[in-house]
């Protein structure tokens, strides 16, 4: 079956690419054509395709821009340029695909595209002056590890170990859980044993008690077990950054340098 999906599956993935490669095909053989509508229309589908590897994409942008070029559409050709630097914003126009017309176009294109990113590029370099330190957070190691001591897996949990805090908590209840109903359970039996005065009867309520007493001590091990690793794994098992707390101290460099003012008040007397 599941041999059956994955050949399925193959088969899908092929056709789906025959298929972009066809439609890529069809608008190349229009554009050669200098069937420029057509191009624009069939190459829509083409440029929304997010599974369209980026070379290909790449041509249909470019196909586009000369085609809105050569159909007066100079705002549209610009736009596919953009497209084009979106996904390689340092792409160089090939003299050999399009007229030195359109080069200059794209170069235009591009440096305002660069211009665009400065404020990004800003941003970034503001974000490096942040220096953020890691420090040893007591108050989280000891809150963490007095929880893990009344409760095993709590301490994780709370330390940011959810999902093995949560299994190491949920075994602690169930154990816990056992313990307390066969405990109950061993003394009633246990009463039940020594109160009995049929010889007929003892040793069969003697096996109920001994067995209720057997599963109390293995639910009592079994805890100690838990409770033992839950304690080393908090404290040795894991890294020691998950103590560790951030402390971020911003230095904010202004890029806008304000000419100084000075303001004086004269008060004669």
């Amino acid at each position: 079956m599941i041999k059956k999906l994955l050949f399925l599956l193959f088969f899908l993935n092929s056709f789906l690419i025959f298929a972009q490669h066809s439609e890529f095909e069809k608008v190349k053989s229009l554009y050669n054509s200098f069937d420029y509508e057509n191009v624009i229309k069939f190459s829509s589908p083409l440029i929304s395709d997010k599974s369209l590897p980026d070379s290909l994409l790449i041509e249909v942008y470019l196909m586009r821009a000369v085609s809105f070029y050569s159909l007066g559409n100079e705002d549209s050709t610009k736009e596919n340029f953009k497209g084009i630097l979106k996904i390689n914003n340092n792409y160089e126009a090939d003299p050999s695909k399009i007229s030195p017309k359109l080069i200059s176009l794209f170069n235009k294109v591009k440096l305002e595209f660069h211009e665009s990113l400065k404020p990004e590029t800003a941003l970034t370099d503001s974000l490096q002056n942040y220096s953020i330190k890691k420090s040893f957070d007591y108050s989280l190691f000891r809150n963490s590890l007095i929880r893990n001591i009344i409760l095993p897996g709590t301490g994780q949990f709370f330390s940011g170990i959810k999902t093995k805090g949560s299994i190491l908590t949920a075994l602690s209840i169930i154990n816990l859980a056992g313990i307390g109903y066969f405990i109950n359970d061993t003394n009633k039996k246990e009463k039940d044993y020594l109160n009995e005065l049929d010889p007929q009867l003892i040793q069969h309520k003697y096996d109920i008690y001994n067995k209720s007493y057997k599963t109390r001590n293995i639910l009592f091990a079994s805890y100690i077990v838990i409770w033992i690793y839950s304690q080393l794994d908090l404290l040795f098992f894991n890294s020691n950054d998950i103590f560790m707390s951030e402390d971020i101290n911003a230095e904010f460099n202004s890029s806008i340098k304000i000419n100084e003012i000075n303001l004086s008040l004269k008060i004669p007397f």
